[in-house]
């Protein structure tokens, strides 16, 4: 036998034995629940999405699992919540802290997100404290340590903080829904260094009520509020620069097809677009939504805006009439592979895609598919907010559903995009490399070269041409990491 002919049987068997591994991993499922919160455990209802960090997931849940009820959405407002930590294979579930209406000075009811300062965790609870209007809290990742950093006053300060402030250097930044100089929520600044707290800006109507964060883009921070689903006004796109207190409307939203009631927080991703989303009209009962002429309800959009030149477009419109879902309500995840991933929390009530969609489409706004529906009470149902990327593996959290009496407690979830590339290829000596294909993070096909090393997509991922955005895969090994003018591949 020659020695050509060995190499040759030899690369056909590698090629073979890593397409059986290929199969056998695409065809799992990729939809998985990490944690189901049971009843007893403390906590129930995550209406926050969970953050990554050193290993764990953090997440606030707005109720203790004795407060879930048979009702959905019911409870909310008296909840006392908790936060928790997990791993991401749902191993070391535990408790941080719990709160109660019955402790005053704390707060209670966490709604939204959590931001890391250090080795500590900073967030907001939508009601209590001494002033009933909420908190501004920080504990140690550990457990320990919780401070209250800040007493929210309402009327002036500003108060009802739905969601977690962002780090821009040593200054957090954050938005109330409510109180300020006109009652509209306000901007706050809190200085984790000196601990000194300030009002920055006081919304008022039209465009105010903010439900999200704030989006660091060089010396300006952009946001959205909702204007609270008012009949008469639909939400605006905004932002603010601290060092001379500058404030700009970007977009007025027109509701309807045009996108209204902006839920949660823009996403920039690093170049001249924000991607966001709006909730859509405030009923989420059928019978009272007006129709367009067409006979499409207002269920929510997913929008680009450039902001440099200012162009709104809408990317996506959701009908539940062609079961795409209904009323997106998380911020846009920019994955790695070039996607663009979301959540929609449907009606709520009726099932099936009413229920909630993770979705995926290109930054573009083509090939708009549906992951994942929400339709098992068992896994979960009512996804929220924010989605979460860790090398091919998308976290988030559903509401109610799981295990637990009555609607259930919520879970947390994931869901698999990367398929994991074929092991064990490797080099046959110095100067020999195989020519294979990698298929990294979706299904895409990369010609690339490997030489002592299996493929993997790197944190810095090489880049496809300017004619397309999406996000390519490559090897690390020195010979395939060359840049290369690859076709750019299609989406399958």
């Amino acid at each position: 036998m020659s020695f050509q002919f060995r190499i040759h049987s030899l690369v056909q068997l590698l090629v073979i034995t890593a397409s059986v591994a290929f199969h056998r991993s695409a065809t799992a499922e990729p939809f998985s629940i990490v944690h189901a919160f049971a009843d007893g455990s403390g906590a129930a209802a995550p209406f926050s999405s969970v953050i990554l960090h050193d290993g764990w997931l953090f997440g606030t849940a707005n109720m203790t699992s004795s407060e879930a009820t048979n009702t959905l959405w019911a409870g909310t407002s008296t909840a006392g919540g908790a936060l928790y930590a997990v791993r991401p294979d749902g191993s070391g579930f535990h408790l941080l802290q719990t709160f109660s209406p019955t402790r005053t000075t704390d707060g209670y009811g966490p709604f939204q997100g959590l931001t890391v300062v250090g080795n500590r965790l900073v967030g907001a609870n939508l009601l209590g404290g001494t002033n009933g209007k909420g908190t501004l809290y920080s504990i140690g990742t550990d457990g320990s340590g919780f401070t209250i950093l800040h007493q929210f006053g309402g009327t002036g300060d500003g108060g009802t903080p739905y969601a977690a402030p962002v780090l821009v250097g040593s200054t957090l930044y954050g938005m109330n829904f409510r109180g300020g100089a006109a009652g509209g929520g306000t901007i706050y600044s809190y200085d984790s260094v000196t601990g000194d707290y300030q009002v920055k800006h006081s919304f008022s109507f039209p465009g105010q009520s903010p439900l999200g964060s704030l989006t660091p883009i060089g010396d300006w921070l952009y946001g959205m509020v909702s204007d609270h689903r008012s009949a008469t006004a639909f939400g605006q796109m905004f932002r603010y620069r601290p060092s001379d207190n500058a404030y700009e409307t970007l977009h007025v939203f027109a509701g309807g097809h045009d996108g209204g009631y902006p839920y949660d927080t823009l996403t920039w991703d690093g170049g001249h677009y924000v991607y966001g989303t709006t909730l859509g009209f405030y009923s989420y009962v059928p019978s009272l939504q007006p129709e367009d002429v067409a006979g499409r309800l207002d269920e929510g959009v997913i929008f680009r805006y450039d902001i440099a030149t200012h162009d709104y477009v809408v990317l996506h419109d959701f009908s539940l009439a062609t079961g795409d879902g209904a009323k997106p309500n998380s911020s846009m995840l920019i994955a790695p592979d070039g996607f663009l991933y979301g959540i929609a929390h449907g009606s709520e009530s009726f099932g099936g895609t009413e229920w909630g969609t993770l979705y995926r489409l290109s930054p573009d706004g083509s090939g708009f598919t549906l992951l994942h529906t929400f339709d098992s009470m068992d896994a979960g149902i009512v996804p929220m907010r924010a989605l979460v990327w860790d090398d091919g593996t998308i976290y988030g959290t559903s509401v109610f559903g799981g295990t637990g009496t009555g609607v259930g407690n919520g879970t947390v979830w994931s869901y698999s995009v990367a398929v994991p590339e074929p092991s064990g290829l490797v080099g046959l000596g110095v100067g020999i490399a195989l020519v294979a294909t990698a298929r990294c993070r979706r299904r895409w096909l990369i010609p690339a070269l490997a030489s002592h090393g299996k493929f993997r997509c790197p944190a810095t991922p090489l880049r496809s041409p300017a004619s397309s955005p999406r996000t390519w895969c490559h090897s690390t090994t020195a010979v395939a990491s060359r840049k290369r003018n690859w076709p750019a591949p299609s989406p399958g």
